[in-house]
């Protein structure tokens, strides 16, 4: 039997004011008040569409990048990755008034074992210290840059979840040696036996927060604000396993749910089925069993059902 892996994961978000003056309505509130793209007639720009619609830009930023890593002393790092909107193809910042963009080119830089040369040793001092990377404005490009040791196996083993998705949809630029596409091997044969156990471990925490046991307490309580949000977080959680079941890592939760709907193995009619079970009035008892019916038919019926098929035990 696979590890089960029980985690929460916890965001609160408070909106300090409103406009004029007056308090904001609870963020939730605001979310669950909108009516959905299915009711306005609007359609969701997925990936594919700003792929598409961002592709000669992107080159742009891309042929931009090749000048600036030209431009910098190498001796001492090992490995340069391109990582981030720009790497996905799906970059699109806005415009600001000084032709410069509202957003930065992500960059992973590796240096050499053993070296103990710094960012600032190589790029000059960071220009945004209040960012957690290092960031440096070049002919009117931002770049956001992670510096590293380099990244091997262990390592890559220990990163938070988010920060796996980003290395491993990252774009090899500078690698002469061939040192990271040669750990990368090694990196993808972690990554198959590490998916499974999470898509094990987010079936299991999903079973756990909508069974009788937990919603008893509850729903004794008439909390059905409670029910409500133990559900919002089993549909993070199917999220979360939909990833893993299409064989990748879960990019953080402020862009999990937009990424999804580009994976290949998804519900029939998933941008309906997941906008109806996101869709929730909090203090309603019967919004409650139907969001649930929705999401364990639809969703988590799909990833066991598929699971069953291809014969892989999660139990």
């Amino acid at each position: 039997m696979l590890r089960r892996l029980f985690r929460v994961n916890k965001h609160i978000t408070n909106l300090q004011s409103g406009c004029h003056g007056l308090a904001a309505p609870p963020f939730k509130q605001l979310l669950y008040a909108q009516p959905t793209g299915l009711e306005t007639g609007k359609s969701m720009k997925t990936k594919e569409v700003i792929i598409e619609q961002q592709k000669d830009f992107i080159q742009k930023m891309k042929d931009k990048t090749s000048t600036f890593i030209n431009s910098i002393d190498k001796s001492e790092i090992e490995t340069i990755l391109l990582s981030g909107s720009v790497s996905r193809g799906d970059y699109f910042p806005q415009k600001k008034e000084n032709d410069e963009y509202n957003g930065m080119v992500d960059l992973i830089v590796m240096r050499k074992n053993g070296s103990s040369i710094t960012a600032e040793d190589i790029f000059g001092a960071n220009q945004e210290p209040e960012i957690p990377f290092h960031c440096i404005n070049f002919d009117g490009i931002w770049f956001e840059i992670l510096f590293t040791d380099f990244i091997d196996t262990d390592m890559f083993s220990k990163f938070e979840e988010p920060r796996k998705f980003s290395v491993l949809e990252s774009q090899i630029l500078y690698d002469p040696n061939n040192s990271y596409k040669n750990e990368l091997v090694k990196i993808n044969q972690f990554v198959k036996e590490n998916l499974e156990n999470n898509l094990n471990g987010s079936l299991g925490y999903i079973h756990y927060l909508i069974s009788d046991y937990k919603k008893d307490r509850w729903y004794r309580r008439d909390a059905f604000i409670q029910l409500h949000e133990n559900l919002n977080t089993a549909i993070r959680a199917g999220i979360r396993a939909l990833f893993y079941l299409n064989g990748f890592y879960s990019p953080s939760e402020d862009r999990a749910i937009y990424y999804s709907h580009s994976l290949q193995q998804l519900p029939e009619n998933y941008a309906e089925v997941i906008s109806k079970a996101c869709n929730q009035i909090t203090d309603s008892e019967e919004d409650y069993f139907r969001r649930e019916k929705i999401f364990m038919e639809n969703i988590v019926g799909f990833i066991e059902k598929t699971l069953a098929e291809a014969d892989i035990d999660v139990t």
